[in-house]
């Protein structure tokens, strides 16, 4: 957007040097155009009269009504700061709207000041047109940030400039405002869970626990205490640790007693760390983050939810890759979950957005070239039987089966394909889910389930494994009167590579989210790929 200051600066800049006192109703309409025509000369210049940019929209908003003033009906400014708080709510800043210079501009215009009153009509929709802006299109743009970013902005179909006047002087701003929020259940949990961050850095946050031991269960520490604190102060307790005596004079609040050493647990688990109550170097990591740093993955996440959450159908399937899990998502909320394996940061998982069309059962495997040059021809250089023992055939570059002794692998490119066959040790396993994209990315079973065991599951080399992908099938499945877990059985135990296309296309969505809600609890992860630093600062500029 890049006019939030400048936009304002120029007015505030105008009023100082140009404005006499006025006493006519009409002359706001005369200083509006005034203030606006160096703008209006620049917007006309313009073709895209679809565009939601301030500095495009607001000359052009005023041209459509004759640059009467547009705010002056008590009730749309009263609708007009509402909304804006509820935008601050969403993790917006005051500053993104020039709140301040706004609520300044209204309490001047109270006067009766002709020039005031115009100031505060422009600044107005100058916030209400970048408030519709970032909650259509989130604040920061994802195309100018990430070269791997894979969805399409909503596309604009009425001229906003009508579209807001229209509402101004009908139903009214917040009419618009609900007309255009994103009713996703998701986002809005995400909105609860920022407030209540937000309350606990009014109440100044929580203290750092001593890292100079690692704390075990049923140790005896003071740092204990602070443990209890620190926990309590997130909620995970009611209240902190008791200070009176036990036992030969013990303090209780120092003892890691078995209730503590499930919240610490229940901490762990909902930060991507091992479950295992022992306090070491991670869990004092995540335990003295600071409260901004959780606030901001939510601010974060909330950004992310407005690039892809608005237009999403009723049933779709979800995966994080950040947080390394797939959701089966309907109308009532998270059908199904599991964990997933998600793509290692040299070989990230791609954002995007498709429709998963078709399931194979018993694939084969055929290698990508890049595994194949990185990752296969070592091993095959060093075990002549590897391809034997792996089920690997070769074919040259028309396609044709050849002898892998017929192949010269001491040659920088060998000039062939792996393809590996179907059967219980295919790297694909049993299943793939199939979205055919320019990626070459799907969601698959594996024949290594011990992977999943891991606390950071970012380890494939782009495409998402699924721990139970049956399940999944069926699912995608229910309701097929010619489909059963009985025939999914026979297809698996016929061994032939076998499609099945689903009845209707599923929505399928790749994201990245270091923050997320699940069953009512607030999840953080680390950021596997290193993108939230670089949102964080373009989301606050």
């Amino acid at each position: 957007m890049g006019c939030i200051k400048s936009f304002a600066a120029i007015l505030l800049t105008a009023m100082v040097t140009i404005y006499p006192n006025f006493c006519s109703a009409n002359e706001i309409s005369e200083q509006i155009a005034s203030l606006l025509g160096a703008k209006l000369d620049v917007s006309n210049t313009l073709p895209d009269r679809k565009s939601l940019d301030a500095e495009i929209l607001v000359p052009r908003f005023y041209e459509e009504r004759d640059f009467t003033p547009a705010w002056t009906r008590d009730e749309l400014s009263d609708e007009l700061f509402d909304e804006l708080d509820s935008a601050i709510d969403q993790g917006f800043r005051p500053e993104d709207f020039d709140l301040a210079e706004l609520q300044a501009a209204f309490k001047a215009a109270q006067s009766g000041d002709v020039s005031n009153q115009a100031l505060f009509d422009i600044l107005a929709t100058d916030a209400a047109v970048k408030l519709v802006h970032h909650l259509v299109f989130g604040k920061v743009d994802p195309n100018a940030l990430d070269d791997d970013w894979n969805f399409s902005k909503p596309v604009i179909q009425q001229d906003p400039a009508v579209v807001l006047n229209q509402f101004l002087q009908g139903e009214g701003f917040s009419a618009l405002i609900e007309r255009i929020d994103i009713d996703n259940a998701q986002y809005m949990m995400l909105v609860e869970a920022l407030s209540k961050y937000r309350a606990i850095a009014l109440q100044g946050g929580w203290t750092n626990v001593p890292d100079e031991t690692v704390l075990k269960p049923e140790m005896v520490d003071p740092a204990v205490a602070k443990l209890r604190e620190r926990l309590a102060a997130e909620g995970f307790v009611e209240t902190s640790g008791s200070s009176e005596d036990g036992e030969n004079g013990i303090n209780t609040a120092w003892v890691y007693d078995d209730n503590l050493v499930k919240l610490v647990k229940s901490f762990q688990s909902r930060h991507g760390l091992e479950a295992d109550g022992v306090i070491g170097g991670k869990t004092f990591a995540s335990l003295n983050k600071p409260v901004e740093d959780r606030i901001n993955k939510l601010r974060l996440s909330l950004e992310r939810g407005r690039w892809l959450m608005r237009e999403v159908d009723d049933e779709f399937v979800l995966v994080n890759i950040a947080g390394a899990r797939t959701y089966l998502v309907t109308s009532d909320g998270t059908l199904w979950t599991t964990r997933s394996i998600t793509g290692s940061a040299y070989r990230k998982t791609p954002v995007f957005r498709d429709e998963i069309k078709y399931m194979e059962f018993n694939p084969t495997w055929t290698v990508p070239a890049s595994i194949f040059r990185k990752d296969k021809l070592s091993r095959i250089r060093k075990d002549p039987a590897y391809l034997t023992r792996n089920n690997y055939v070769v074919r040259n570059k028309d396609g044709q089966t050849i002898p892998a002794n017929a192949v010269n692998w001491g040659a920088k490119n060998p000039g062939v394909t792996l393809v590996q066959q179907p059967g219980p040790d295919n790297a694909l396993g049993l299943v793939k889910f199939m979205f055919p994209n320019k990626y070459a990315v799907y969601l698959h079973d594996t024949n290594d389930k011990t992977l999943f065991d891991r606390n950071e599951r970012n380890l494939s080399s782009g495409c998402v494994r699924l721990e139970y992908p049956f399940e999944f099938a069926s699912l995608l499945m229910e309701g097929e009167p010619d489909w059963s877990r009985q025939k999914m059985q026979s297809i698996l135990d016929s061994g032939k590579t076998t499609r099945v296309d689903l009845p209707e296309p599923m929505p399928v969505l790749l994201t990245y989210w270091t923050a997320w809600v699940e069953d009512g609890v607030v999840h953080f992860r680390e950021d596997p790929y290193e993108r939230d630093a670089r949102i964080l600062a373009a989301l606050d500029r």
